[in-house]
């Protein structure tokens, strides 16, 4: 677990869940389900944006998977840097996404190839178009979860739930303040004991 302090440490947390929001939103907006002459524009600006956007969600999905979790490097920020567990459901649910997201992103592998996989069906591959937003609902139902328990941390993880759900469903909701920045984050911690 790393050493850093849980007030430094909620930064970074802040940070993977508001591009998560972001990139969330962006796919709403630009992904698989976009109307065609809105895909169209878009990529005339940015061909190619949409798989950009998705691989984004799922960057900050994985190092987020990993936080919930408590499973990853000894330098990582894991919830339990902060007193909380997640409930084991939706540890489960999470960590069923972790390799998948592993193996698209940062492995050139057979298993891209769907003749490879068709026989090989022990792995699991989601269909990324379709199962984006549902990851990103899944991690937001973890943070919901972690800002219902009773702990120091539940203030700021509720406020990061409703700035994370605010950001998610539309794009020109305001990040708030005291989640923006070193400064901001440390001064409204510390207001509240942190």
């Amino acid at each position: 677990m790393t050493t850093l302090d849980p007030k430094t440490a909620f930064l970074h947390v802040i940070d993977a869940h508001r591009w998560l929001a972001a990139s969330g939103c962006a796919w709403n907006i630009a992904g698989a389900n976009a109307p065609k002459e809105t895909k169209d524009q878009i990529h005339q600006l940015l061909p190619n944006i949409d798989v950009m956007i998705r691989d984004c969600l799922l960057v900050h999905a994985r190092s987020l998977i990993n936080f919930y979790n408590s499973d990853g490097r000894k330098t990582d920020i894991f919830l339990r840097h902060f007193g909380i567990t997640l409930d084991p459901t939706l540890a489960i649910a999470l960590a069923r996404y972790k390799n998948p997201i592993g193996v698209h992103l940062f492995h050139l592998t057979a298993w891209r190839d769907p003749s490879y996989r068709s026989s090989s069906s022990t792995l699991f591959r989601p269909d990324w178009n379709a199962d984006a937003i549902p990851i990103v609902e899944l991690i937001l139902d973890a943070l919901k979860y972690v800002s219902q328990q009773s702990t120091r941390w539940e203030l700021p993880f509720q406020e990061l739930y409703k700035a994370l759900i605010a950001r998610f469903q539309d794009k020109s909701s305001p990040w708030p303040q005291n989640l923006c920045g070193e400064a901001n984050v440390s001064t409204y911690l510390t207001k509240l004991g942190l």
